[in-house]
């Protein structure tokens, strides 16, 4: 098992995200919906060496649902500043397995109280013009998602881990 990657825990991201706008089907067959991203936060884990904590500027995802429904793949680009006025500019591909409960949320109908699995697994990239977080831009990062159903929003949150190798 040494020649495998490990991983160490980073960030903790939670996004807001709006109800997703239909743009339709696409000619390769895929459904394209485009969700708005209204606010969010990106936390460093304590032990993690590069300390981050940020809040979103601006963002949105362009998911493309494979045609038969299973899989929505995920297009995230969004940019954080964090607490000291350093940009970052954060993105992510991943996929989102459906489930019956992540249904519901896509289709509008899920009820407050809802929390899903972790179904969704991307891997991240972080780039920077600031000097203080440029290792950043240098990693690997992974991470799994679930979604959060309040009484007035729909929050995902993203468990970020680096990859760590020898």
């Amino acid at each position: 098992m040494a020649d495998f990657p490990t991983l160490k825990p980073a960030f903790t991201v939670l996004l807001n995200i709006a109800p997703g706008l239909p743009v339709g089907t696409l000619s390769a067959g895929q459904n394209l919906t485009w969700v708005n991203i209204l606010s969010g936060t990106l936390v460093s884990e304590p032990n993690y060496p590069v300390q981050v904590n940020a809040t979103l500027v601006s963002g949105a995802d362009w998911i493309h649902g494979d045609p038969d429904g299973k899989i929505q793949r995920l297009d995230v680009r969004s940019i954080f500043k964090t607490d000291d006025g350093a940009l970052l500019n954060f993105s992510y591909l991943g996929a989102i397995h459906m489930d019956t409960d992540i249904a519901s949320i896509f289709q509008g109908t899920a009820k407050p109280g809802l929390v899903t699995s972790w179904r969704g697994a991307t891997h991240k990239f972080i780039q920077t013009g600031t000097e203080k977080y440029k290792a950043l831009e240098n990693e690997a990062y992974v991470a799994v998602g679930r979604f959060h159903v309040k009484e007035d929003a729909v929050v995902v949150e993203y468990k970020i881990s680096h990859v760590e190798h020898q």
